[in-house]
């Protein structure tokens, strides 16, 4: 299978998939006629224009939406704030706790968001399992940590070097490696039904996407440890063929967001393995 030449492609509009990519619901609410909601491969909050429309019933809209607060909200926050991402409306003046400590005391302060020294933190993960033939077992997703740095990191950070060290106050405890991967797993998904269609494969996420079963989420989902150069976008995805060490193959969507932050790490999501024409009804 050759890999998808929308690697690089930051904004389109596919064409409507017309059942729910997650349920397979035909209707946004279960006792109307409303069609599907549109739904952003990558979430808006994060620069995403990649759009299936018709491709979402509100149920799973609700349950995919939060997965991605937990961590919009929280280490990705101020980053994405200050890059502008996410639905422009006004909104009143927003600030982040930053602990200073000058002279053996600690001061908690108050930073306009568009002041404060932004990193991106996120998490290292190790290859999915199932790509080593390692038999499913129930654990949970873990892995290294990764900083990305933004531009104006530096210079925002001097003022409050100067008066002591420095401790950043996450603004959100709920953003953790389960929901990150949950994340991934539906950016992988959403991006293998636009370019596959939802039929053109056998998918693998589902449950943990949608939070009924996320105990074998380190088999599907993984990463690298080694960080690539940045890249002149704001996210990349690529959907490729590969084969385990034994040799079945799968369907594996490689997923970097902020990637035009160096530091970012690139994450692998297995999302499922290919239909034969056969079994597409070709």
């Amino acid at each position: 299978m050759a890999t998808a030449a929308s690697f690089l492609l930051q904004e389109n509009t596919y064409p409507p998939v017309g059942r729910c990519i997650y349920c397979g619901a035909n209707r946004y609410f279960a006792d109307s006629n409303n069609k599907l909601g549109d739904e952003h491969i990558v979430a808006e909050g994060l620069g995403g224009r990649l759009v299936l429309p018709e491709a979402s019933c509100r149920s799973c809209e609700q349950i995919t939406s939060q997965v991605e607060l937990d961590w919009l909200r929280s280490t990705f926050y101020a980053a994405r704030v200050q890059k502008g991402f996410g639905k422009k409306k006004k909104r009143v003046p927003r600030t982040l706790p930053l602990e200073v400590t000058i002279k053996g005391k600690s001061i908690i302060k108050a930073i306009p968001i568009e002041k404060y020294p932004a990193l991106v933190v996120t998490l290292l993960f190790d290859t999915p399992e199932v790509l080593l033939d390692i038999k499913p077992v129930e654990k949970l997703l873990t892995g290294g940590v990764a900083a990305g740095i933004l531009p104006t990191f530096g210079d925002l950070m001097k003022e409050y070097l100067a008066q002591g060290s420095v401790t950043f106050k996450p603004p959100r405890s709920s953003a953790t490696s389960t929901q990150l991967g949950r994340l991934l797993a539906k950016i992988a998904h959403a991006y293998a039904v636009a370019e596959l269609g939802l039929d053109g494969f056998s998918p693998v996420l589902l449950p943990i996407i949608l939070g009924s079963d996320v105990k074998y989420l380190a088999h599907y989902v993984g990463g690298s440890r080694e960080i690539p150069q940045r890249l002149p976008v704001h996210y990349s995805l690529n959907l490729s063929s590969v084969r385990s060490l034994g040799g079945t193959t799968f369907l594996l969507v490689s997923v970097r967001i902020f990637s035009d932050i160096q530091g970012i790490p690139m994450y692998k999501v297995v999302v499922g393995t290919p239909r034969s024409n056969t079994q597409q009804g070709v």
